[in-house]
């Protein structure tokens, strides 16, 4: 009986510690969680004034209605990314040891002579300002103080990349400004070579030199490279002589509109690896990082659409091909027609009757057909023979769209144009020559099936 007594008051008191502990030392944070002490008492989007010191040079970003502004050493537009990063530090910005309360001697935390100093203003009167010394020993943190206190802290080495920032690091280094989704025209002169370029809808075309199609993803892709190049450096703020940068006159000339407006890019000589380069609307020459590179050496030709069709086979409705490579020209017809809940394709001969053809065989030309695409443009003095092309098709496709595409030949090479357009290329003969042999087969009976063959 006595042991039932004991065991029974060791559980009351077991239970009134699980009770204590639960009720009483739960609402305690647990060792190591709790919050690092914010430096500074401030919201990031209160901050309306940043000054930063860094390597000798300092730079105070304004903010106003139209979005950040850097005041000094020279008044521009700032980096919308870097201004935005410096006040979300500050507000964020945490200590994570106190190393010293009451530091008499800052020099061994590098606080002496301050390699940063961040300061800021921000709405209510509210401001503050710390100074950031060397690392720690094991790299992993930086010592801090507040200005007009003694207390060294620590806080954490990342944010050294975000607040060791000069004038150029945080200022707007866009070469040129623009609303790339408004663009609708480009031209691009280089020594005598001009191209104009208008967009119609989702569509860009070529207007001069000679009107055609234009490669819509390598015009997207110029106007991105455009609209996201930045300054490597900057030369001059103001330059009054722009031939000593090769810019009188530039060596390119990039010109993007929107409407009745214009941003312009002009391109000088090269320093090393780096062209001068200067925004027409800005005083200041700069050089050009290398997102640029490639655009200012490539051939204009390049801004074409050189593929012949604009249809894909699955689109096609409707083929006319006329033939005229070993004689007299013929002439046939595919179509595709409904059988049932499937789709199969009837070709007929001029003046014959249609009849059914081999689906994959058909499907085959016409991918083959549609490879075919100009390799190199040629001028309009080249002998073609597209006065009599040996390829003469006509395609119906996306219920109510029509292009003609002819091929020549001249000599052994072969040459394709689209009719609507002034401009012809060479074509690849392999490729001409997979797209007559895919034609023949597809013309080629079909094979009978095991029911036709089988004996009755």
């Amino acid at each position: 009986m006595r042991g039932l007594w004991s065991t029974l008051a060791l559980v009351l008191v077991l239970a009134g510690l699980g009770a204590y502990i639960y009720f009483v030392e739960s609402d305690k944070p647990a060792p190591g969680l709790e919050p690092n002490e914010k430096v500074f008492a401030v919201e990031s989007g209160t901050i309306q004034e940043v000054r930063v010191t860094a390597g000798g040079e300092t730079t105070v970003l304004v903010k106003k209605d139209t979005g950040w502004q850097i005041t000094e050493p020279v008044a521009t537009e700032a980096d919308p990314t870097e201004a935005s990063s410096l006040v979300t530090n500050i507000a964020s910005l945490e200590t994570s040891r106190v190393i010293d309360e009451n530091a008499s001697d800052l020099a061994p935390y590098g606080l002496a002579e301050p390699r940063i100093k961040v300061a800021f203003k921000a709405n209510g009167n509210l401001s503050g300002e710390v100074y950031l010394g060397d690392k720690t020993p094991m790299q992993g943190d930086l010592y801090a103080m507040k200005a007009g206190e003694k207390k060294v802290f620590l806080v954490s080495s990342y944010i050294e990349t975000t607040f060791d920032k000069k004038p150029f690091d945080l200022r707007d280094k866009r070469v040129v400004k623009f609303e790339r989704d408004k663009v609708d025209s480009l031209e691009l002169a280089r020594g005598s070579e001009t191209m104009r370029l208008t967009r119609s809808g989702s569509d860009w075309k070529v207007e001069r030199p000679v009107a055609g199609r234009a490669d819509y993803s390598t015009v997207e892709g110029l106007l991105t490279r455009l609209s996201t190049a930045g300054m490597a450096s900057i030369v001059e703020d103001s330059a009054a002589d722009l031939a000593k940068f090769g810019l009188n006159p530039p060596t390119m000339r990039i010109a993007a509109g929107a409407g009745s407006s214009q941003a312009v890019l002009e391109i000088g000589r090269s320093e090393g690896a780096q062209p001068y380069a200067r925004d027409v609307a800005r005083s200041m020459v700069f050089t050009l990082d290398t997102t640029l590179a490639e655009d200012l050496t490539k051939p204009f030709d390049d801004y074409r659409k050189k593929e012949l069709f604009d249809a894909r086979p699955f689109s096609m409705e409707r083929v006319r091909i006329a033939r005229a490579t070993d004689g007299p020209a013929r002439t046939w017809t595919f179509e595709k027609v409904k059988d049932g809940d499937t789709e199969k394709w009837r070709v007929t001969p001029e003046g014959g009757q249609a009849a059914d053809t081999d689906r994959v065989k058909v499907d085959d030309f016409l991918n083959k057909l549609t490879d075919l695409r100009v390799t190199t443009f040629v001028s309009s003095s080249t002998s073609t023979g597209l006065g009599a092309p040996i390829l003469n098709v006509a395609v119906s496709y996306d219920g109510g769209k029509f292009e003609r595409v002819r091929v020549g030949r001249a000599g052994q090479k072969h040459y394709g144009n689209r009719e609507g357009e002034q401009v012809t290329g060479e074509v690849d003969q392999a490729v001409v020559d997979a797209a007559l042999q895919a034609l023949d087969a597809a013309l080629a009976p079909p094979a009978p099936t095991a029911e036709a063959t089988a004996k009755p």
